[in-house]
This record gives structure tokens, sequence and C-alpha cells, in this order.
């Protein structure tokens, strides 16, 4: 039951962060792309500065362990960088693009959401 209610909070997440990059004029590319058995929740292009960015989204209903973003371990980072150049290697018309990993954390509240937009997080 727990793995339904993560899944359904994290989708939720998810679609807030796509409608928010969307309002920032970048282009979806996809959204959980695995390679192996790791997964980037989205990929956006910044057209304007031929830029790919890779989004790590976070989400959580409350600060008790934490922001959502220090979820974000290193060995996540490590396997996250793993799964950016794996989509490169599969898709290298982005081969000469500018390469950007980005966090987003999304606090849920009852009737509202708060965004945190970490940019080059790591």
């Amino acid at each position: 039951m727990k793995c339904i209610y993560k899944n359904r909070l994290g989708n939720a997440g998810e679609l807030i962060a796509r409608n928010y990059l969307a309002g920032k004029n970048l282009k979806f590319i996809r959204n959980n792309y695995r390679f192996g058995r790791t997964e980037v929740d989205l990929i956006f292009e910044d057209e304007a500065n031929n830029t790919l960015i890779f989004i790590e989204v976070k989400t959580r209903r409350n600060t008790k362990f934490g922001f959502p973003e220090e979820s974000v371990t290193l060995n996540k980072q490590k396997n996250f960088r793993k799964t950016v150049m794996g989509f490169i290697s599969e898709n290298p018309a982005y081969s000469s693009h500018d390469l950007r990993i980005d966090v987003i954390s999304i606090l849920l509240y009852e009737r509202n959401h708060e965004i945190r937009h970490i940019e080059n997080a790591f």
C-alpha cells in the first residue's frame, strides 16, 4: 500500500514540476527515462541556450525528515550522472548540447505546494 502512495505522490510532484518548467519556455523531451536500473524523472531542452536539462524531482508532504532535496544522496547523484550519459549515448542528436542537472523540490500541502528549483544541483 505504501508503494502505491509513494508512486502517486511522486507522479503528482512530477506533473507539478513538468508544468512549472513548461511555463519557463523549456521544451519537454521525455519523462521517466530509464537506463539500466536508474531513472531520470524529467528531461527538458532550453532551445535558446542549446542546453539539455535533466531533472530529479523530489516530493514530500512535510519536512519531518528534512527537505525533499536533501534525499539526493551522493550515490543517487553518481547513478543519475550515469543515466544522463546513457541518454546522450542513445540519443546522439543531443551530443552537441550543454548538459545541466537540476533538482526540483516540491512540498505538497492540502491546497497548494511549494517549489524549489535548484539549477546545476550537482
